[in-house]
């Protein structure tokens, strides 16, 4: 069998990744969980504004499906990115319903009034979903690249951790819950890559558009491990861009 003409990239792309995953802002929120200081309110926090999170694919994949053309791509890249949309649907309402159990809200509508439910243009959390949508127009691939072999990887990563560290039993389940889906995630956006990129060109495209998605999620965790603690640190600079006519 020939080799695949992504493959050494795909791997290039994961390992960076894993190795990015290994330090993050969301540390701190494992180390919390790890001590047993990490209490219900920040518990609350933390599953509300993942929701948040949650329901902006809707918006992303909205876009991105926009994209996708008949007989363009194999029906069954089309259909593992079908059910990527409705795994973030799953997990979306995974997180409001573990909100309402723990009486936290008593409704979606006081979901969405709470603090943690509410989306801000001036944030972290908008600036990467804005991130991602932005990449509905490159190819199906490159997006696929960015995500599946970015931030997902990273978010494997401290969700296995918190998994691990909590002692809190339903916020173990959500995470837990969530590895079988994420990995097939990850896994897709291998075979894609590993499939569909052969030109220099659209390998280097990925590359960028990983490390762009990384660098944002990178961003949110901070956003996210600053609202779970209730503390304030100084974020991560913002990329300079020289713009010339």
């Amino acid at each position: 069998m020939a080799e695949l003409p992504g493959k050494a990239l795909a791997q290039e792309l994961i390992g960076a990744s894993r190795e990015e995953a290994s330090a993050t802002p969301f540390s701190a929120v494992v180390a919390a969980a790890r001590h047993g200081t990490l209490d219900e309110p920040a518990v609350v926090r933390l599953m509300g504004r993942l929701w948040t999170l949650e329901r902006m694919f809707y918006y992303i994949y909205g876009g991105w499906g926009q994209g996708l053309e008949i007989n363009d791509f194999p029906p069954s890249v089309k259909y593992l990115f079908s059910k990527q949309i409705v795994d973030e649907s799953t997990h979306e309402m995974m997180y409001l319903d573990a909100l309402l159990r723990r009486g936290a809200v008593a409704t979606q509508k006081q979901a969405f009034e709470a603090p943690y439910g509410r989306f801000a243009v001036d944030s972290a959390l908008a600036y990467y979903v804005f991130s991602l949508r932005n990449l509905a127009t490159y190819p199906h691939p490159i997006r696929i690249a960015a995500l599946n072999l970015g931030p997902k990887v990273v978010e494997f990563g401290w969700m296995e951790e918190l998994s691990v560290a909590t002692s809190d039993t339903e916020l173990r389940a959500v995470f837990a819950s969530q590895a079988v889906e994420n990995r097939s995630h990850i896994n897709m956006g291998r075979r894609i890559v590993e499939e569909f990129i052969g030109r220099p060109v659209d390998a280097e495209l990925c590359r960028w558009a990983c490390a762009v998605a990384r660098r944002d999620y990178g961003r949110f965790l901070h956003e996210l491990s600053d609202f779970v603690l209730d503390r304030s640190t100084a974020p991560p600079p913002m990329p300079r861009v020289q713009v010339t006519d």
